[in-house]
């Protein structure tokens, strides 16, 4: 038996980009999931440990990165265990994909394993079923971005249909995450089951004038599209300061401002390097009036997604 031992790296994700709930999501820099991984002679999946977050089960039936693995396993017949050694830079609850970055950690590194059968694109759907655990509900707009890099568009999730789209080259991320936690499962319970007419027609309006921006370049439509009828009006309840947050960073020159994921992290796009840094001022002014820890960060949009280290 093989002793190869891999490391794979799932970077953190925004999805439910402003207008596109379920439907857009796009990967950042840095954060995200490192997992090292190596057949064992055991014949099941073992998670060693876990370290960055509290809480996360060992159970391998219950965690999101061996749930995706074991379902690759399953599918190609792969009788030999694997033992899991995770490292998360993403907590939990943040708004950031952390069950996502792990989900495709999980598929990337077990396919990585088993001699690469799938693609990257064919992995999406693996790393959706340990998502659907963490929210209790069949999605892909973090795991697409995660597993695919750049900004994704989940056309349907039954059956599977992901588009990578394109964007500006100098669009970037700002992110303040307020450090509380808001769960996905919690989060999704607020939202209604039913939406008017003619907010329908907004939000509709508004997903196509944003890929239309972003494929065009064309900050001004990217803007204008960043109006969300369905998920930002009760989900910002949750976040402290978030309307004096996203004042104050469209005032210092943000594209748009919106919630990352379920929240509570905000995020902002700006146009290039110069604005970005504005933006990210603004946030921290809003917030140190605040007694609330909060972390700050500025990104790229990642293009490579998931990759393996060694």
């Amino acid at each position: 038996m093989s002793e190869e031992k891999i490391q794979v790296f799932a970077p953190a994700s925004i999805a439910n980009v402003s207008c596109g709930f379920d439907v857009f999501g796009f990967a950042i820099e840095e954060l995200g999931d490192f997992v090292d991984a190596r057949f064992n002679n055991q014949g099941k999946i073992i998670i060693e440990s876990i370290e960055g977050a509290e809480g996360l089960p060992l159970e391998p039936e219950l965690n999101v990165t061996t749930i995706a693995a074991q379902a690759l396993l399953d599918e190609v017949g792969e009788k030999r265990g694997i033992t899991f050694n995770i490292r998360k830079t993403v907590i939990p609850g943040s708004g950031l994909g952390s069950s996502a970055s792990g989900a495709v950690a999980g598929a990337f590194a077990a396919n990585e394993l088993v001699g690469k059968p799938f693609s990257k694109l064919e992995l999406v759907r693996f790393a959706g079923v340990g998502e659907q655990v963490a929210s209790n509900q069949l999605h892909h707009d973090n795991v697409a971005p995660s597993m695919l890099g750049g900004f994704s568009v989940v056309r349907s999730n039954e059956p599977l249909d992901v588009l990578s789209i394109d964007y500006p080259e100098d669009i970037r991320v700002v992110v303040a995450h307020p450090q509380i936690e808001v769960k996905t499962k919690q989060a999704k319970r607020m939202l209604g089951r039913t939406m008017s007419i003619s907010n329908a027609v907004i939000q509709f309006g508004n997903v196509a004038g944003l890929v239309l921006g972003m494929t065009s370049k064309n900050y001004d439509l990217i803007g204008r599209s960043m109006v969300d009828m369905l998920a930002e009006p009760v989900r910002s309840r949750l976040i402290p300061l978030y309307d004096e947050a996203k004042q104050i960073s469209l005032e210092a020159g943000a594209i748009g401002t919106n919630i990352a994921g379920s929240g509570p992290a905000i995020f902002s796009f700006c146009k290039g390097d110069k604005s970005a840094k504005a933006v990210l001022e603004a946030f921290k002014k809003v917030y140190a009036k605040s007694n609330l820890s909060v972390n700050y960060f500025t990104s790229k949009i990642n293009p490579e997604g998931a990759k393996r280290i060694f």
